[in-house]
């Protein structure tokens, strides 16, 4: 089966037309990601845009740091929908780091995408260096890729 390549996620909080067909995205990201049960920013990134198509994704989201000024988190979670069911959480994804999740290929138990991380001379409010990540879908554990 060919990898899909999304050329653009579905930005959950920014689309109120585009969540039609995939259900309150909102409530299952926020209930599974965050600690507040809302978030700064959240990106649904599927292996299909066709929601009747779609079996897995990866969902990220940004939480706001209480008391910090303006500075979020990250979580990224698996999320599985067996054919003409549900989606359900699968578990968080550990070690991925960036801002504007993108580009998600899903292929052969792996998935891979792209994040902005801050390079050495950057201020750390404008990040610039596209990141390739590699993601085992099965230990539920990312990587820079290389």
């Amino acid at each position: 089966m060919k990898a899909l390549l999304l050329s653009a996620a579905i930005c959950v909080a920014g689309l109120p037309g585009a969540a039609e067909g995939w259900g309150n995205l909102d409530a299952l990201l926020f209930s599974h990601l965050t600690r507040s049960g809302n978030a700064e920013a959240s990106y649904w990134l599927p292996n299909s845009i066709d929601p009747a198509q779609a079996t897995a994704a990866l969902g990220v989201v940004y939480e706001h740091i209480e008391g910090s000024a303006g500075n979020t988190t990250i979580a990224v979670g698996l999320f599985l929908r067996p054919s003409g069911g549900q989606w359900g959480f699968a578990g968080p994804v550990t070690d991925l780091f960036g801002h504007d999740p993108r580009d998600v290929v899903f292929e052969g138990g792996f998935a891979m995408m792209t994040t902005t991380m801050p390079g050495p001379n950057d201020p750390r409010c404008c990040p610039t260096v596209p990141t390739r990540w590699r993601i085992d879908l099965a230990r539920l554990q990312a990587w820079q890729a290389r």
